[in-house]
C-alpha cells in the first residue's frame, strides 16, 4: 500500500495529472487515519505542496491574462505579486517593476508595485529606498504610506506602523486593509484590548455598508480575543 502511494506521489510530481492527485489524496488520508507515521505524513504534506504550487502557478497565469484585459488594475498586480512571492519567483516581479519605474519615474504606480514586491521579498533596505523616492514625489500617496507602515511593522517600529496605517485610512476611509494590519499587529504585541477595538471597527465598517458576510470574521476574532482576555485575568 505504501509503495503504491509513493508511486502515485512520484507520478503526480512528474506530470501534474490532477486525476492522480484526486486518486492519491483520499488514499493518503485513509492510510494516515489507519496508521500514521512520519514518512507517510511527510509524503502527504508533499502531495499537498505539489498541488498547491500547481494551483498557484495556474493563478499567476490567470492574473497575467487578467492584466492583458485590464493593465491598469492595481488589485490584479498586487495579487500577482503575492502569488509569485509564494512561488519563490518574486525576483521576476522586482525586475519587471524596476524596468517600469525606470521608464516612467513620474508615474506613482511603479513605485507602489515595486515597494510591494520588495516587501514580499523581505528586502527592506530596497523597499525603503523606493518608498523614500516615491514619497519625495508625492508625500500624500495613500498606497505608499500604507506600505511604509508595512515596512515599519516588519522592521520593529510598531508605533510608526500604526501611525502610517491610521493616516492611510484617513486618506481613503473606504479601504480598511490597514485596520486588519493594525488588529494583527496589536495581537502580536500582546495588546488584546486594542486588537479587539480594531476588530470592532472593522465589523462596524462592514455592517454600516450592509456587508454582513464581511462582518462575520471580525466578530469571530473579537470573540476569540475577548475569551483570551478573560482567561488571562
Amino acid at each position: 500500500m505504501d509503495t503504491d502511494l509513493r508511486s502515485l506521489l512520484d507520478l503526480y510530481e512528474a506530470n501534474g495529472d490532477e486525476a492522480i492527485y484526486a486518486r492519491a489524496k483520499p488514499l493518503y488520508e485513509q492510510a494516515i487515519a489507519a496508521r500514521p507515521y512520519a514518512d507517510l505524513v511527510r509524503d502527504y504534506g508533499y502531495l499537498l505542496e505539489c498541488h498547491g504550487r500547481r494551483a498557484l502557478r495556474a493563478a499567476v497565469d490567470q492574473y497575467e491574462g487578467a492584466l492583458t484585459l485590464d493593465p491598469d488594475s492595481d488589485k490584479i498586480r498586487y495579487q500577482k505579486i503575492s502569488a509569485r512571492a509564494a512561488l519563490g519567483e518574486i525576483d521576476e516581479e522586482i525586475h519587471d517593476y524596476r524596468a517600469q519605474l525606470a521608464a516612467a519615474p513620474d508615474d506613482p504606480r511603479p513605485y507602489r508595485y515595486l515597494v510591494r514586491a520588495y516587501l514580499a521579498a523581505r528586502n527592506y533596505d530596497q523597499a525603503r529606498e523606493v518608498l523614500d523616492a516615491g514619497l519625495a514625489r508625492e508625500s500624500h500617496d495613500r498606497v505608499l504610506i500604507e506600505s511604509r507602515g508595512d515596512l515599519r511593522a516588519a522592521t520593529g517600529d510598531a508605533e510608526g506602523a500604526m501611525a502610517d496605517w491610521l493616516q492611510a485610512i484617513e486618506l481613503d476611509p473606504e479601504d480598511i486593509a490597514p485596520l486588519y494590519a493594525t488588529a494583527f499587529l496589536h495581537e502580536r504585541q500582546g495588546r488584546l484590548a486594542e486588537a479587539i477595538d480594531a476588530w470592532d471597527a472593522i465589523r462596524d465598517w462592514a455592517l454600516a455598508r450592509g456587508y454582513h458576510l464581511d462582518a462575520a470574521w471580525p466578530e469571530r476574532e473579537r470573540e476569540r480575543l475577548l475569551g483570551e482576555l478573560r482567561g488571562g485575568k
